[in-house]
């Protein structure tokens, strides 16, 4: 059973609130996005973009820069990507014709230069050449885990 969905009007954020989830039982608390139209444009880029896409990989982005995103916005921009909807230091949501990236890291925990991405398109070629400019063209450093399907 999923757990359910609950406001955190204590954390306000961008003229939203933080969201958390436990179980409608009771329980502990897991603070999912920092606000709810990040956590709706991400679940609708992950369900209907990436995990549509024939071609996808996922991983860690790194940077000494706490403000991870600051690097990656522009950068990303320059690619030909729009972000769908504003976000904070916490999610990035990035999408074009071909390819389409979500990142995201969890609120309240302290802002390091790490955050987890998911990265789909329509081949590894596409992917690749995203991930070389991103490594190349701008301080971050990326470490792709797990390639879906996996590259041969």
């Amino acid at each position: 059973m999923p757990l359910h969905v609950f406001y955190d009007f204590d954390e306000p954020a961008r003229e939203d609130a933080l969201v958390t989830e436990r179980d409608a039982m009771g329980g502990e608390l897991y603070d999912r996005f920092e606000t709810l139209r990040e956590m709706l444009a991400w679940g609708a880029l992950l369900r209907f973009r990436v995990n549509k896409m024939p071609q996808k990989c996922e991983g860690i982005l790194s940077s000494d820069d706490p403000d991870l995103l600051s690097h990656l916005d522009p950068l990303m921009s320059s690619l030909g990507f729009i972000k769908p909807i504003p976000t904070g230091p916490r999610c990035g949501l990035y999408e074009r014709h071909d390819a389409v990236m979500i990142c995201k890291r969890t609120p309240r925990e302290e802002l390091l230069g790490h955050q987890a991405f998911r990265l789909g398109g329509r081949d590894a070629g596409v992917l690749r050449k995203i991930l070389g400019r991103m490594a190349t063209e701008s301080s971050l450093e990326v470490e792709v885990d797990e390639w879906t399907p996996a590259l041969r």
